[in-house]
């Protein structure tokens, strides 16, 4: 049974909570974003939905990457190795590593040009470097010594390739991002701006990265403060631009609420979309679950979806920049692309969700389709 309060003092616990409670504003059942509901659902799920070392667990999924011919890879921290799945047909295909190889947790991998693979250590800081082999689809073998092992990474954990095949490394910590040349010397050219204006560190603890070339753009999280910056992707400079919250002109800070409930983790690019996890928050005292977050890339108002504005534009009955968000998952993190092939023309979205043990994974088409719906529906209204 619960006490009834004195009328006084619930009235300044509300008043409390409204002034320090970083969620007051979203929905009250589960603080959702100020964005229409997508109804989207997984076709599959992989892993075994428990913190174990079996054969096919996942403890927990962390990063995430399509080979180019359709097979998950997810990063499995805890028991040192990266599991290969067929997401088609749910199968596990085996895996890559062992204790004795990943020194500490591997949190990101990345497929490179040659079908060969790279594997962020943030522990030990470092990076494992693998070929696939013409044994089987699923057969990698470790090349050489860890790269940029003693390079002075605090925390080595986002990577991303482009086109060209440079590599991008994010410190988490320092915020500072490094480019590579695809021999994996240093790129002279790049000058990354880590600094506002104001002499803060741009990102506040980092590990989101995603490419748009199409646009000059490479996207980072800053997860603390719920943005996501835009860099110039041949420069590095920032373009005092961010998503999902907004900034200060003067002096690059923070500012307003965040449409994300807590931290921005992964990021991902398909079509003219970015795609960005909410991490959520499941505790005692908060029953937020995480969720994907959809930005239109072609949106006039991308720079200008803050909690607040598009509070506004739900209110007036659209939805822009922010056009909608799917997903209840227990502490996610990364989200992968597979953009389709020959043998599996059908794009596919992955989510790592760790405090579930599992990866879920989606039609790109199912949500499309859910897109247009909603836009139909807004232009009717």
């Amino acid at each position: 049974m619960t006490k009834k309060r004195s009328g006084g003092v619930c009235t300044l616990f509300i008043f409390l909570l409204v002034i320090f409670n970083p969620t007051s504003g979203f929905s009250e059942e589960q603080y959702n974003p100020p964005a229409p509901e997508l109804q989207i659902h997984p076709f599959c799920k992989l892993g075994t939905g428990r913190a174990d070392a079996s054969s096919p667990a996942i403890n927990p999924p962390d990063g995430l990457a399509f080979t180019e011919d359709g097979l998950l890879l997810a990063t499995d921290a805890m028991n040192h190795r990266v599991q290969i799945f067929d997401p088609y047909s749910g199968e596990h295909l085996g895996s890559i590593g062992n204790p004795g190889l990943f020194k500490g947790e591997i949190v990101c991998i990345i497929v490179l040009p040659d079908q060969g693979l790279l594997i962020s250590d943030e522990k030990a800081n470092q990076v494992y470097r693998f070929k696939r082999t013409a044994v089987s689809p699923a057969a990698f073998q470790s090349m050489s010594q860890p790269l940029l092992s003693g390079e002075g990474y605090k925390k080595l954990c986002g990577m991303a390739r482009d086109s060209k095949g440079r590599i991008y490394v994010v410190d988490g910590i320092t915020g500072h991002v490094c480019r590579y040349l695809p021999d994996f010397k240093p790129d002279s050219s790049w000058k990354f701006q880590s600094r506002r204006p104001d002499n803060g560190l741009i990102l506040n603890k980092a590990e989101g990265i995603a490419i748009d070339e199409s646009r000059g753009m490479l996207f980072l999280s800053s997860e603390w403060d719920g943005m996501i910056h835009a860099f110039n992707l041949e420069t590095g400079e920032w373009t005092g631009k961010s998503i999902g919250r907004g900034t200060d002109a003067l002096t690059g800070k923070p500012l307003g609420q965040s449409v994300f409930f807590r931290s921005v983790e992964g990021l991902a690019i398909i079509d003219n979309y970015l795609l960005a996890v909410d991490e959520g928050e499941i505790s005692k005292l908060k029953n937020c679950h995480g969720h994907l977050l959809v930005f239109d890339l072609r949106s006039p108002v991308l720079y200008e979806t803050d909690a607040e504005k598009c509070r506004k534009r739900m209110a007036d009955g659209f939805s822009d920049g922010l056009v909608g968000w799917f997903g209840s998952y227990a502490s996610p993190d990364s989200v992968a692309i597979f953009p389709g092939s020959t043998e599996h023309p059908e794009p596919l979205i992955a989510v790592a969700d760790q405090g579930s043990y599992l990866v879920q994974v989606y039609r790109w088409k199912e949500i499309q389709d859910a897109l247009q719906k909603l836009r139909k529906e807004e232009f009717r209204d």
